[in-house]
């Protein structure tokens, strides 16, 4: 794996020198990019992808979606090349994100978290009649371990068409490129050793004193994710539930405030809203602020990040994701609900070490127990999010 890594670099770093410029992709296949590596599109109803002669038009209704195209099948190490610029020629909407993806320290995709995570960039901030230039300095990640550039969360229904994706060492004459937006770090995985940490975003009130009881009768810390809007709905019993959360020294952190895909909002006003919104009712219920949100379904895209960001007070803002998912939305309501066992089993054989769960259905709380148990088999230490993240601010182990 290394060793291709490293004739990949010597390519690299040769093209750059002859030519300046080392072509990614320029969609003359469908099968490989023009480094010979993989690239293509996500499955499912929520993008379509046509290739063109030379070029893919990409049409999206779900930001949850993207196309891909990697540096290397493991890990490409780049970081000689930081100083350079990623060029992409397009026409249409530049309404979507760029990321450039950082794999696992094993640089293996059957290791959990894959990828560990990316840093991202808007796409329309960098745009100028059909061209794209980014430094690779503003994609924040380990760039030892690069795996390639994922163009994802697509705002508009409107076509984006790409015909070329390259590394280019230098602008062209009269080009400038905007400064950095600040960017909150998107996290799949616990960095203290040897610890696991539940995230349990908001389900049912009816559920909610079950799931306190089965959580306060393991002995364990947790961090739940709750919606703003539910703080504030007198029909249900959040506000006082995550008060005795609090109490028992539990971590209550953000969900947004209406729980819709944020990146997919019209507008930067309405993103900025769900946010502040959030933060207020966080400030007004529990007496609470924090610097940690899980986005609604895991949509990540650039305005996401960079306007949660922007309404975190001292800034350092953490976007939870998660490396083990119970997959309650897909097996919580179905005849074999035992399979949610099944996915954690999985999920903690790869590598994962932070959950996503939901009090949503009552065969999710009823196997919680034994989510806890497999947690603790794994000879590690179940605390809250912040503490597996090792934030100064976290409390005491």
């Amino acid at each position: 794996m290394y060793s291709l890594s490293k004739s990949l670099l010597l390519l690299i770093s040769s093209s750059l020198c002859l030519s300046s410029a080392l072509v990614i992709d320029k969609f003359a296949a469908e099968d490989s990019n023009a480094l010979g590596n993989w690239h293509g599109c996500d499955e499912g109803d929520g993008i379509t992808c046509t290739w063109l002669t030379n070029g893919l038009r990409i049409q999206s209704t779900d930001t949850d979606y993207s196309f891909y195209t990697q540096l290397n099948n493991g890990c490409q190490d780049i970081t000689s090349l930081s100083s350079q610029y990623l060029h992409v020629k397009l026409s249409g909407s530049t309404a979507f994100s760029i990321a450039l993806q950082q794999n696992n320290p094993q640089c293996d995709e059957a290791v959990a978290p894959y990828p560990e995570t990316w840093d991202i960039v808007y796409a329309a901030d960098y745009a100028v009649s059909g061209e794209i230039y980014v430094p690779l300095s503003h994609f924040n990640i380990n760039k030892a371990r690069a795996v390639g550039f994922a163009f994802k969360a697509f705002r508009s229904t409107a076509t984006t068409t790409l015909t070329l994706v390259e590394l280019v060492a230098s602008l062209p004459s009269g080009r400038t490129v905007p400064a950095k937006k600040a960017t909150g770090s998107l996290v799949f995985q616990c960095t203290r050793p040897n610890s696991i940490a539940f995230g349990i975003d908001d389900g049912v009130p009816e559920l909610a004193q079950q799931t306190m009881k089965i959580i306060a009768d393991a002995g364990i810390k947790v961090t739940f994710f709750t919606v703003g809007s539910a703080l504030y709905d007198s029909s249900g019993n959040f506000t006082a539930v995550y008060k005795e959360a609090l109490a028992r020294g539990h971590q209550v952190a953000l969900h947004s405030m209406t729980h819709p895909k944020i990146e997919g909002l019209a507008s930067v006003a309405l993103i900025d809203a769900e946010f502040q919104q959030s933060i207020a009712a966080l400030k007004d219920k529990l007496g609470v602020t924090t610097k940690y949100f899980r986005a609604p379904y895991g949509t990540d895209g650039a305005l996401t990040r960079q306007r949660f960001e922007a309404a975190v007070v001292g800034g350092g803002s953490r976007i939870i994701n998660w490396s083990i998912d119970i997959e309650d939305w897909l097996w919580g309501t179905s005849s074999t609900p035992a399979k949610q066992v099944d996915a954690v089993t999985r999920d903690i054989a790869k590598g994962g070490n932070l959950f996503v769960a939901h009090y949503l259905y009552p065969s999710t709380v009823q196997y919680l127990p034994e989510f806890i148990r497999l947690a603790k088999a794994t000879g590690k230490q179940i605390m809250r999010v912040d503490q597996c993240l090792e934030d100064p601010d976290a409390p005491p182990l």
